[in-house]
């Protein structure tokens, strides 16, 4: 019988006790509680079993049954504990009468058995549990609007009856205590509330003289929890008045969003509350959910505090599975409080190679405990879509940190030999360290940006219109083709926008922003949307501990370009599939167009407009080409009539070949370092850096500046207001 199983079949207030073998079948077990309960029927019922961490399992077949019986011989377990369960009725008359009778034959069967468990109990098959749990239908009321069962039913079977075990300790029993006293609206009040023992009443035991109570202890040889006493009748009245449970603990709580928050780290305390009223039917605080949201964060993805001190295991664990990466930790040396870390994986660096020199550099805050900015570095392949770069971590955002980025950043990129451009919002830091460490790239500003600023520079009581007109006069200047249409529009722009326009201009070079004066190649990107785009891709990750934040970037990293180095092996075209949709738009577009050639490689294209094209110079009078790097409509048409291959005039960063090569190399796994911790010496102890900073604030971009005030009161113009104006008047 060394296969043989006992499962104790639990149902309201009685057990039985059945034998399982590998040949047992589902039917055979619903009939064997049918024939020990004379009120069931097959069919009538639920049936759950409990495993450790998983106490609702469900058995409803025989794949369940074998999987049920094979977990037991994996946790080397004789023993399975199965709740029968009554299936909801429809709320009808006779249902109701049928459940009354029901409840009322199994308490007369409950007093019937427990006169021959008191004489019996230690060979009896029949284990009768001192719960009367029927007797209290009036608490745990676990119904939603329309009949359906809150989550918080099940609840009312964490405590049923004497001997009840609990594997997790104290620990487990006291929040399955708690999460049954609210579900069953009452409060519970400790007698004695120690690790090896608990003792609890009725909190209206003085009040209304209930003598619900409830004793649990130790058992030392195997460090389980058992109920040793349990009266489980209430002669107090529910407590329904309350707003808020008082025994919806912070603990509590983070029992019950631990999967929550796996799934979604950044799930906001509101949004919990607003989760357990119409999920639980149970109100609880916003401190509770807050408070219990960091429990479970902590239980799920570590310590915060500690996971700055993993950072040097998996910086070497880095290191030795990803050869060729750059990976720099830094902390401060007389408080060993962490200030930074910048990470290129060899697999970004080698497949950059093969993306357009260009690289939109953004800086976000993030949402762990001890704050923090993150600084990206994005490309974009041949495909158009972003390409990840680098990152780095930094206490906060100053021109300190920016220095050591764009110092980090040219020792991966400058063995490339490539001239970068980079396109970033405007701020003094980034202008001066993109100059002094990248002489010969380039930087351009992120048109929205400026757009923002600029609109900034008049309030608001200039009219939309007024505003809007500014912008659009000042986006012409940016896409003016030449130095003549450029100085033509500017005029007018200077003209409307008046001295505000003035002190704007000065703050933004036009070298940095407007296409005709612009030395490099932004290839049509204008805007810095790409690192944006980034930055939302690993938002949900800002909430984690930073180790656990820098690994799930590196996760997502992993399986975006394993995903498309698998899409880039099933294409079978010249260009990148988007590119190369694209290409077959813009032939459809001229397909009625007359062209006339002038010379070998010059020609005259009638479309809307006349329009030239140089193709050996790559080049087009309506200068997109020349804007975006990728033929024009007009330079497609004019191919055609040279009986050309239009593939000979694409950039090679567009095409498939340097597309797949972009992601040859793929990031390599890292090994758990959760434990390696606990064997690091004093002198690698790295400390969360200080929440709160004093002399760090956010850099703004130039030109961007705080509002100024007119004191209602005095009339001066400061950082003051009528109500904390301290003039003599």
């Amino acid at each position: 019988m060394e296969s043989a199983r006992i499962a104790r079949c639990s149902y309201r207030s009685l057990t039985v006790v059945i034998a399982l073998s590998e040949n047992s079948k589902y039917l055979d077990i619903c009939n064997e509680i049918c024939l020990r309960f004379k009120e069931l029927k097959v069919g009538r019922f639920d049936l759950t079993y409990s495993l450790p961490d998983h106490p609702n399992c469900l058995l409803q077949s025989d794949m369940d049954l074998h999987m049920m019986l094979m977990c037991l011989t994996m946790l080397k377990s004789s023993l399975v504990d199965i709740l029968v369960k009554d299936l909801v009725s429809s709320n009808n008359d006779n249902g109701d009468q049928k459940c009354e009778e029901s409840d009322h034959t199994a308490s007369n069967h409950a007093m019937s058995n427990r006169e021959v468990s008191n004489r019996t109990a230690p060979l009896s098959c029949t284990l009768e549990s001192r719960s009367a749990i029927d007797e209290n239908d009036r608490f745990g009321d676990s119904r939603l609007d329309g009949g359906n069962a809150y989550l918080s039913q099940y609840w009312k079977e964490y405590i049923s009856h004497d001997g009840q075990r609990f594997e997790g300790g104290v620990t487990e029993f006291r929040n399955k205590l708690c999460k049954y006293a609210a579900h069953m609206r009452f409060r519970i009040a400790y007698v004695k509330n120690e690790k090896e023992r608990v003792l609890a009443e009725c909190f209206k035991k003085i009040s209304d003289g209930c003598n619900w109570r409830i004793y649990a202890s130790l058992c030392r040889g195997n460090g389980f929890f058992y109920i040793r006493s349990l009266n489980n009748v209430h002669t107090c009245t529910p407590v329904v008045d309350e707003q808020k449970s008082k025994m919806m603990s912070s603990k509590v709580v983070s029992s019950v969003l631990v999967d929550q928050i796996r799934e979604k780290p950044t799930i906001k305390p509101a949004d919990i509350v607003k989760d357990f009223k119409q999920k639980y039917g149970l109100d609880i605080s916003y401190h509770s959910a807050w408070h219990g949201k960091e429990l479970a964060k902590s239980e799920v993805h570590g310590n915060e505090s500690l996971s700055y001190n993993q950072l040097v295991q998996y910086r070497d664990a880095l290191m030795s599975t990803n050869p060729g990466s750059h990976c720099v930790l830094e902390c401060d040396p007389t408080t060993s409080r962490f200030q930074r870390l910048f990470i290129c994986y060899g697999a970004c660096i080698e497949g950059f190679r093969w993306c357009r020199p260009l690289l939109f550099i953004d800086a976000t805050d993030f949402k762990s405990k001890y704050k923090g900015q993150l600084i990206g570095a994005t490309g974009r392949d041949g495909n158009q879509g972003f390409f990840p770069f680098a990152f780095a971590i930094v206490d906060s955002e100053n021109e300190e940190n920016w220095r050591w980025f764009f110092e980090n950043l040219a020792k991966v990129l400058t063995p490339q030999c490539r001239t970068i451009t980079f396109v970033s919002n405007h701020n003094r830091g980034a202008t001066e360290d993109v100059s002094n460490i990248f002489p010969t790239s380039h930087h351009a500003f992120c048109l929205n940006d400026m757009k923002q600023n600029l609109s900034s520079k008049y309030p608001a009581n200039f009219g939309k219109f007024f505003r809007d007109r500014i912008v659009e006069l000042f986006t012409k200047c940016v896409y003016a083709p030449t130095e003549a249409a450029f100085e033509f529009n500017m005029k007018f722009l200077k003209d409307e926008g008046g001295a505000p326009m003035k002190t704007f201009l000065e703050n933004f070079p036009k070298e940095n922003w407007s296409y005709a004066y612009f030395k490099g190649n932004r290839y049509g990107d204008m805007c810095s949307t790409v690192s944006e785009s980034f930055q939302s891709w690993i938002s949900e990750l800002y909430a984690l501990p930073i180790c656990q934040m820098v690994d799930g970037i590196r996760i997502k990293l992993m399986g975006l370009m394993s995903q498309r180095s698998c899409e880039a092996k099933e294409c079978c075209s010249i260009l990148c599939p988007v590119m190369e949709k694209t290409l077959n738009e813009m032939s459809i577009v001229g397909r009625h167009w007359n062209t006339i050639r002038s010379s070998a490689s010059v020609f005259e294209v009638h479309a809307e407009g006349s329009f030239m094209v140089d193709l050996d110079k790559h080049f087009c009078s309506c200068h997109e080409w020349q804007i975006k790097g990728f033929p024009c409509a007009h330079a497609v048409v004019a191919v055609q009539k040279n009986s050309g291959c239009i593939y000979d005039y694409i950039d090679d960063y567009f095409k498939l070949n340097y597309f797949r090569s972009s992601y040859a190399n793929l990031i390599s796994p890292i090994p758990d370092i959760k434990d390696a911790v606990r064997g690091c010496s004093a002198d690698n102890v790295i400390l969360p850096p200080l929440i709160r900073q004093p002399g760090t604030k956010k850099m703004k971009s130039a030109g961007e500046f705080s509002r100024a005030v007119t004191c209602s009161r005095c009339g001066a113009v400061g950082r003051h207001n009528k109500k904390t104006c301290t003039a003599n008047m």
